[in-house]
């Protein structure tokens, strides 16, 4: 039994406006305060005159009405489909039947007939008399499949069905009559144009990945906090440099004002990694290719991948030679990517050691490993001390020109049998001081027949090896030495000399007086004077006296000029030499008057230099040059003998400009001899005593100078060289090998 109190204008709904409901017209029923629910089914047909069908059985219950004043008749078939409502049941119309059934509402969605919506066209009409109906709505803006899941709470229980066909953007709702028209008044205020904003908001420091990341998490963090939800999402753009913001227009602000905060130069700090494996200036090669790139560094991380927009330029990595270390400036996740790194580049497997091979193009490979043999014993190339980081040590020379560690390319490549034939035993105690039973941390062998160095050993010792090779094997810049000996002689020479001769008879003695200094054979009387330069008086008829008079004066001056050219290397010995050879004979006696001459050797006189450049900061040159020059003067003074031989030399170091003619060296001899034969007494008499003697006066003056001009060849392509070659070439005209091109008639 069901209890219903209602008004005598008694309303069961409000219109879709929320106005009330219009007042019915009609006569006014007094209904039976206790009567069957079926009883009242059959009254409601009465006054509307439509038809009900129903079973009897699920409409047998009791229904109490307490209506003060009456019903009026046109409200009761609604006061019918409130009480059936209440119990589970509603009325449906069938299509194509002219009756109203009584159902139970889960099953009234399959069977009500389709009407259509308040103000579309081609659907039937409703009269008002059936209590559950479905209804098609199309939406104008929204997709259907979001309107069905906004109104499912607003559904009834049970009952109240809506799908969305897809397909066709339509919604299908079922439920009571009053029920579809707040769904249709909620529908209405849903289906408004989309007013959701899309910005694309620019990023300065700071990635999509972890923008995004970091507002989401302040929007959560709000929420919990007790503040309103922040509606909207924020998304990273494909272009890898800003964020793309979907939020409604008055979060606008709010939305910015977060991504302001978020975009914000994260600290830099200096940090200090030790590369314990591979060389520090590998490493900072691949942090920079990383790290590096993936933040960005120089504008390039964006385009990477997850970088920085517009590139973090504060982030460095300086590789510290002297302390084998990075040097590292950047933010804490780039610290963190950076630790991760070396982490996993330490911990890489240590007992396979790779081999390189380096290829020497500017010295002898053996003179170069030399050098690294030298640098191995002092310690220069040697690992850090520690559990399973030997010591380094050196090997021979590769004699054999079909070296079997040769290595085609330079990469490293994995050696798996460590022990070579060339290297120093365990016991033999290597420069490097390598411990018994340990691997060698460098292995040096020189292949001579194609001038490689090839070493074997730990990655950070190789790369250490390796800058050591790029600063020795380099191509040293070529000089060119002009050397200019010049030697100039002055020489002056006087004799004057007087010889007397008087034949006297006193009775049967005869006296013969002269002074004789050699200037005629056998005396003035006998009249033999021999011929000679300069000035020479005989009396030719001298009978008991006669007189020799000879006077000459000599002057010569002599310039001798030499002008060797060198082209020699930085720091190389270059030796010109221009000699010329004397022959000298052997005197040989076979009896007591026999003389045998034969060749006995050679004199050598001529110009030798040496010179060793050493190219200096701001073009100079250090010279530690020796000058020879060597000349014959004279005849020799007996047979079998050499000519006297001059010699001058210059032996010294000297600092010179580049491109510069300067004065090394110079050598002046002064001489000057006085020397007289007389009679004594005589010839000390002033003026007579000319006659009673020779006089011999000489003067000499020898200068020796050499000039060096030095000039630089640092061209690469070797242009210098074959400008000065050219000028040599035209004036010794030498063909220089390249062909001319003549001008040809083609007809």
């Amino acid at each position: 039994m069901a209890i219903l109190l209602v008004s005598s204008a008694g309303a069961f709904a409000e219109e879709p406006d929320g106005s009330p409901p219009a007042q019915p017209e009609g006569p006014t029923v007094t209904l039976p305060e206790t009567l069957k629910l079926s009883r009242l089914v059959d009254l409601a047909g009465e006054v509307s005159g439509q038809a009900y069908s129903y079973n009897p059985s699920e409409l047998d219950s009791m229904v109490t009405l307490r209506i003060p004043g009456g019903l009026l008749a046109p409200a009761i078939p609604e006061l019918l489909n409130h009480i059936l409502s209440s119990r589970g049941l509603t009325t449906v119309r069938t299509p194509g039947s002219p009756l109203v059934s009584i159902v139970k509402l889960e099953q009234a969605a399959g069977m009500a007939g389709l009407r259509s919506s308040a103000g579309q066209e081609g659907r039937q009409e409703s009269d008002g008399t059936e209590a559950f109906a479905t209804e098609v709505y199309v939406p104008q803006h929204r997709n259907s499949k979001e309107l069905a899941d906004a109104i499912k709470g607003l559904l009834s229980k049970p009952g109240g069905t809506a799908w969305p066909l897809g397909d066709f953007n339509a919604l299908v709702i079922s439920d009571l009559t009053p029920r579809l028209r707040d769904v249709r008044s909620l529908l209405n205020r849903l289906d408004v144009p989309d007013a959701t904003v899309l910005r694309e908001v620019p990023l300065h420091h700071v990635t999509p990945a972890q923008a995004a990341l970091l507002l989401s998490q302040m929007a959560t963090k709000r929420e919990a906090a007790g503040g309103r939800k922040l509606a909207g999402e924020v998304l990273p753009s494909s272009a890898g440099d800003s964020l793309l913001l979907l939020c409604q227009p008055d979060t606008v602000p709010e939305w910015l004002a977060l991504i302001s905060m978020v975009d914000r130069r994260e600290p830099v700090e200096t940090r200090t990694y030790t590369p314990q494996v591979f060389p520090p200036k590998d490493v900072a090669r691949l942090v920079e290719a990383t790290v590096g790139v993936a933040a960005g560094a120089g504008g390039t991380g964006a385009a990477a991948g997850g970088g920085v927009p517009g590139g973090d330029d504060r982030f460095r990595v300086v590789v510290d030679d002297l302390g084998g270390c990075l040097i590292v400036t950047g933010t804490p996740l780039q610290h963190e990517r950076t630790g991760a790194l070396l982490a996993r580049l330490d911990a890489a497997d240590r007992t396979q050691m790779p081999m390189r091979s380096f290829a020497v193009r500017n010295r002898p490979v053996d003179e170069l490993l030399a050098v690294l043999n030298g640098l191995v014993a002092a310690g220069a190339l040697s690992a850090t001390p520690g559990p399973g980081r030997p010591d380094v040590t050196a090997g021979a020379s590769q004699s054999n020109p079909r070296s079997t560690f040769a290595v085609p390319s330079s990469e490293p490549q994995a050696f798996p049998s460590p022990p070579l034939t060339n290297r120093p035993s365990a016991s033999a105690a290597p420069a490097g001081g390598t411990r018994p039973g340990a691997m060698p941390a460098l292995s040096l062998t020189a292949d001579t027949a194609t001038n490689t160095l090839i070493a074997i050993g730990e990655p950070r010792i190789l790369g250490q090896l390796e800058a050591l090779l790029e600063a020795l094997d380099v191509r040293q810049p070529q000089v060119m030495l002009e050397a200019v000996l010049v030697s100039l002689t002055d020489t002056e020479a006087l004799n004057l000399g007087v010889e007397l001769e008087r034949l006297q008879e006193l009775g049967d003695t005869t006296l013969k007086l002269s002074s004789l200094f050699g200037l005629s054979a056998g005396g003035p009387l006998v009249g033999t004077a021999p011929a000679g330069a300069g000035l020479t008086g005989v009396v030719l008829n001298p009978g008991e006296f006669g007189a020799v008079v000879r006077a000459l004066e000599s002057l010569n001056e002599g310039r001798s000029l030499s002008k060797p050219r060198l082209l020699v290397t930085n720091n190389e010995r270059a030796v010109f030499s221009s000699v010329l050879q004397q022959p000298i004979t052997q005197q040989t006696r076979t009896g007591t008057n026999d003389q045998v001459f034969s060749y006995g050797g050679s004199e050598s006189a001529g110009t030798t230099i040496s010179v060793r450049p050493q190219i200096a900061r701001g073009d100079h040159l250090v010279l530690t040059y020796s000058i020879k020059l060597s000349s014959f003067v004279g005849s020799s003074t007996a047979a079998g003998l050499p000519p006297p031989k001059q010699e001058n030399s210059v032996d010294s170091i000297a600092t010179i400009p580049d491109g510069h003619t300067v004065v090394v060296g110079g050598l002046e001899l002064v001489s000057e001899s006085s020397g007289e034969s007389r009679v004594p007494i005589l010839g000390s008499i002033p003026v007579l005593g000319e006659l009673f003697k020779q006089r011999a006066d000489g003067k000499g003056r020898t200068r020796f100078y050499a000039f060096i001009r030095a000039s630089v060849l640092r061209s690469s392509s070797f242009e210098d060289m074959k400008h000065l070659s050219s000028l040599a070439t035209d004036q010794a005209g030498v063909p220089d090998g390249w062909p001319e091109v003549e001008p040809r008639v083609i007809r």
